[in-house]
């Protein structure tokens, strides 16, 4: 992904450059809140399971933030931990003594921990799709403001698809985010066709019906003296 002062504006009035160059910060900062947030939620959660640095690492792991925003999002997360607060690390059974030569108790001490963090990886899969869904709605956001200021410059599906591909949202978020967007917009585009009628249908609903002109026809009566 590009940062916002290197994405695109072609096909954008030079007149709304500057409007949408603040567009495109603004979302880029949204998404970085949203990141930062889930990461640090994320970070809380597992901080049972993983050192919290580790917990970072994992995190990057199951949610794809793009690689220009990781430094920001990670940096934010870290200032916004309460270290203090944190569950403390559970620590996992060692073997010791003469059981560190029994080959037996070796593999299976291997296993368990190997099924342990299979555990952890699948948990981080699951807190990472929640966090996805938020990652989605700050898109579907942006994207609505986006198509709100380019209205009567480029058509709604446009304007969504300029903003996914600036923003390189990948397919399998892209349809949701394009529906979502189509979704919030539609009462307005309903509205926008109600107001392009021309005034005079609706005048005419109350105006009065005009009385037919009356028609003369010769009279057939039989002129007098006759």
């Amino acid at each position: 992904m590009a940062t916002p002062s290197q994405m695109s504006l072609k096909r954008i009035p030079e007149a709304l450059h500057l409007k949408v160059r603040v567009a495109y910060a603004a979302a880029w900062e949204a998404l970085i809140d949203t990141y930062a947030r889930q990461m640090l939620e994320f970070v809380c959660e597992f901080a049972s399971r993983l050192p919290a640095l580790e917990g970072m690492d994992l995190f990057f792991r199951v949610m794809p933030v793009p690689d220009t925003m990781q430094e920001v999002v990670r940096c934010r997360a870290l200032t916004s931990l309460d270290v203090e607060s944190l569950q403390p690390l559970t620590r996992r059974p060692k073997l010791t003594g003469w059981r560190r030569l029994r080959l037996d108790l070796i593999l299976e001490h291997q296993r368990v921990q190997r099924r342990y963090q299979e555990r952890t990886v699948e948990l981080a899969r699951m807190v990472g799709a929640r966090a996805a869904e938020q990652v989605v709605g700050t898109h579907v956001e942006n994207a609505v403001e986006l198509t709100r200021l380019l209205k009567g410059v480029m058509p709604t599906t446009a304007a969504t698809e300029h903003y996914m591909f600036e923003f390189s949202i990948p397919d399998t978020i892209a349809q949701m985010v394009s529906q979502r967007v189509r979704a919030r917009i539609a009462g307005d585009e309903l509205t926008a066709q109600t107001d392009e009628l021309p005034p005079h249908l609706f005048e005419a609903e109350n105006q009065p019906e005009a009385e037919s002109p009356r028609t003369s026809y010769p009279s057939t009566e039989p002129a007098p003296g006759r």
